[in-house]
């Protein structure tokens, strides 16, 4: 396994971890500071794109904008759980060197489709997924304090090794 891989599989046990903890509540509730969506939204959405990459990349393109949007993936921490272990598992089997087509369009444009690879698109998840952790950890910390976060949950691994290096 690469270590492109394994970051990814520590992404999702970070995931998993907080999906353990997590009241439904607290999973499910609408939130001010996030605008009316909630940490399972975020959740759903970051899922989702794995998905589509992992369903979709074997067929030699992957289309993000054609995900399924299941409000299970939203509303239920346990069914998210699942889930991400599903992505999980999918990912150890998963040849990086697979070359794929991206899919995209943009506003109002017609869609456009870009060279890419497995490896690079699972970079691309990472980085997605810890922007997406960042703004939950943000909320939960607002809204549902006593819902400790691990102190990384969000943060790329660049500035952890930075700050980690600063304490030496």
């Amino acid at each position: 396994m690469t270590l492109l891989q394994n970051t990814n599989l520590d992404i999702l046990s970070q995931l998993k971890d907080l999906l353990i903890r997590i009241s439904p509540k607290a999973y499910s509730t609408p939130l001010p500071l996030l605008h009316g969506s909630s940490v399972g939204q975020h959740v759903r959405h970051t899922l989702e794109f794995y998905q589509c990459l992992l369903e979709q990349g074997p067929l030699g393109f992957v289309d993000y904008d054609a995900r399924r949007r299941d409000i299970r993936l939203e509303n239920d921490p346990d069914f998210s759980f699942s889930a991400a272990q599903m992505v999980a598992d999918a990912l150890v089997q998963t040849n990086l060197s697979t070359s794929i087509t991206l899919k995209t369009s943009f506003a109002e444009n017609e869609p456009e489709e870009i060279q890419t690879s497995f490896a690079r698109e699972l970079v691309y998840m990472a980085e997605h997924a810890i922007h997406h952790f960042a703004i939950m950890k943000i909320a939960l910390r607002e809204q549902f304090p006593e819902l400790t976060m691990p102190p990384n949950f969000g943060v790329a691994y660049s500035t952890v090794k930075y700050r980690e290096g600063q304490q030496t």
